[in-house]
């Protein structure tokens, strides 16, 4: 029995002090270290661990930390970095548990800190590197897609090499306080990112994916709207009994007139340019124009109403003009998308500049370029708003000149409602 509390006792202390080499060498893991309850048991098995307990066995603990002294801190850093990530959340198929380790190791292989460096690194490196080639950007879902076309002799390789822990079933819901603590940690690598080096960056780079705020576009959209005093009823601010009061005393004299003006918010003039290079899908732009039916059906119009909507590649291929609902409905029940050549952004705004110049438009409220590829930009900006909407499922960086917006989502971002 002494052996037995001998060995429960060492196999504390050593994860204890694990957890305080972590804390150590990732000063920006620290709270979320922290929130951690971290438990040892008698016996063998492996770590688990859950939302706020991570769970190691004595047994394996000494016969690891023998073989390799910093497993355990990897250990704990590599359960955590799940929590931190969102990960384990209603896996799609059997691969995405083993997408979420690769992610994890290899971010941890980068930071290679002096408590959390572990052997194996260099084929980790060898064998994320070719998956990356394919996948195209460090997300569950790219790389449990490259995986599901691996062979099962390589996803038994992939499985010892980067798997080291079981994952539990934490369900589907966004955890909120591991949601603030992720945004936390990337706000505080981006501070000790001078210290840190290039090491940080793969850490960085999920971090920054993982806190990417979903853009809810109809929102987006009524930047572009204006308010506007219109001549109608508000029976917010018209009681009818005062009216009939008046005309029962008064013959036809109401005692009070109804609130004819309110200032509501129309849809005047702006420019949706799509691109129509050959990689925008006529399913995305489809879904886009409904978004902006939805808010014409909801706001008011006005005889300024006009939306122009461009199809452009390297050239202008198509100018469709709404006016209202009617025009907007029959241009998505027959919307066909034309072009398919280069991507070059500076037509529209030429096009647009000649419509003015001509007096077919007004000063437009602004323009929303629809685009998922690279372009050719104006040299300088027009005077009015401009935001270049980028549909990227790589998760790619997009620059933009300083005269523009930028938004960038992921393809099932953009065609589902923001949560």
């Amino acid at each position: 029995m002494e052996a037995v509390a001998s060995e429960l006792e060492t196999a504390v202390r050593i994860v204890g002090d694990s957890r305080t080499y972590l804390c150590m060498d990732l000063r920006f893991m620290t709270r979320a270290v922290m929130s951690m309850e971290i438990s040892v048991s008698e016996g063998e098995g492996p770590c688990t661990f859950s939302e706020n307990r991570l769970h190691f066995r004595s047994g394996t603990v000494l016969s690891q930390f023998k073989e390799e002294p910093n497993s355990i801190t990897r250990q704990i850093a590599h359960m955590i970095l799940h929590l931190v990530l969102g990960h384990s959340r209603g896996y799609r198929n059997e691969m995405d548990g083993l997408a979420e380790d690769i992610i994890v190791e290899h971010a941890l292989d980068v930071l290679d800190s002096q408590h959390t460096a572990t052997f194996g690194s260099e084929g980790r490196t060898y064998y994320f590197n070719r998956i990356m080639k394919r996948a195209g950007a460090p997300t569950v879902e790219l790389i449990a897609d490259e995986l599901s076309r691996s062979s099962e002799w390589q996803i038994s390789v992939y499985s010892e090499l980067f798997s080291p822990d079981v994952h539990p079933a934490l369900g589907t819901d966004e955890d909120v306080v591991w949601k603030e603590i992720s945004q936390q940690m990337k706000v505080e690598i981006e501070g000790f990112s001078r210290n840190l080096g290039d090491r940080s960056s793969m850490l960085l780079e999920i971090l920054r994916i993982r806190n990417r705020r979903r853009t809810d576009h109809r929102r987006f959209l009524r930047n572009f709207m204006t308010s506007s005093e219109r001549v109608r009823v508000d029976p917010d601010n018209f009681d009818p009994a005062y009216y009939v009061l008046g005309l029962e005393r008064y013959g036809n004299i109401p005692l009070i007139d109804p609130v004819e003006y309110s200032d509501v918010p129309v849809m005047e003039e702006f420019v949706i340019a799509v691109d129509t290079s050959g990689s925008t899908s006529g399913e995305l732009v489809h879904y886009f124009m409904d978004e902006v039916y939805s808010i014409m059906e909801q706001c008011g119009m006005c005889k300024d109403t006009e939306i122009h909507v461009i199809q452009c590649d390297d050239r202008i291929r198509d100018d469709k003009v709404i006016r209202n609902r009617e025009d907007l409905r029959g241009f998505l029940d027959g919307m066909r998308l034309r072009g398919g050549e280069g991507t070059d952004f500076r037509p529209v705004f030429q096009y647009v500049d000649g419509l003015l110049s001509e007096r077919r438009m007004k000063r437009p409220k602004g323009l929303i370029y629809l685009t998922d590829g690279m372009g050719v930009y104006p040299g300088n900006g027009p005077d009015y708003p401009v935001a270049f909407m980028f549909v990227d499922d790589r998760y790619r960086d997009r620059s933009v000149p300083g005269w523009a917006m930028k938004v960038i989502v992921g393809r099932d971002e953009a065609t589902q409602n923001p949560t």
